[in-house]
């Protein structure tokens, strides 16, 4: 299983790569970079740095996510004691390359005259990626790099568990209920639903750990 997703984590980072280098000569000079939840091109940039972004980045992120947890005190753990994290660090890792090629291939594809919805494939692909993270999120040991990270979760564990818990479902439900909603809803209804639920849960997080923590202090 593990030779698997290394295998899939090294296919995700290279194809934005190959596609570049079929595809270069056929890019215009300058190449959209921004959408908005309308599905409109907001930004533009040209083609070297506004090509490289979505692939660099990827690259860039999934290096980090490999190197950093070796340097985090509450990730190294003798044999035996890792938990789920052997498991969910590599899923985080391709759910981020996938969302990124996702952009970098609607980038592309606009990029050559396709026409193609990108403003909402890329918010589907947000919606999917967080359920995705929802689905694991409950099982995400303390440490100072993945995570719903507050003063309050990094200070004390059981704050986190409970956190991440119910953040792991709200994420998770929250995502696939507005991935629903999107196929019925007007694009601009959707987009004022879409920013407020995505604020309200980064406000919940600290709200809700504070709480937490501050009762589960009290109460010992």
């Amino acid at each position: 299983m593990k030779s698997k997703l290394n295998w899939l984590e090294l296919l995700l980072l290279a194809a934005p790569f190959v596609a570049l280098a079929i595809y270069w000569n056929d890019l215009p000079a300058r190449v959209p970079i921004h959408w908005d939840l309308r599905g409109n091109i907001n930004g533009w940039s040209g083609k070297t740095p506004g090509m490289l972004i979505a692939p660099l980045t990827a690259l860039a992120i999934t290096v980090l996510l490999h190197i950093l947890p070796r340097f985090d005190p509450r990730l190294r753990r003798t044999s035996g004691e890792e938990g789920l994290m052997p498991v969910i660090l590599p899923i985080v890792r391709i759910a981020t390359l996938g969302l990124l090629d996702i952009v970098f291939f609607v980038q592309i594809a606009t990029s050559l005259g396709r026409s193609i919805p990108g403003g909402r494939i890329m918010v589907s692909s947000v919606l999917i990626f967080s359920i995705v993270l929802g689905n694991y999120l409950g099982n995400v040991r303390p440490n100072y790099f993945v995570g719903i990270r507050t003063p309050w979760t990094l200070e004390n564990p059981e704050t986190w568990r409970a956190t991440h818990r119910l953040g792991g479902r709200l994420m998770f439900f929250g995502a696939l209920v507005l991935l629903i909603a999107q196929f019925f809803l007007s694009e601009e209804v959707f987009a004022w639903l879409f920013v407020p639920s995505t604020l309200s849960f980064v406000a919940w997080g600290f709200v809700y750990s504070w709480h937490h923590s501050r009762t589960h202090a009290a109460a010992r």
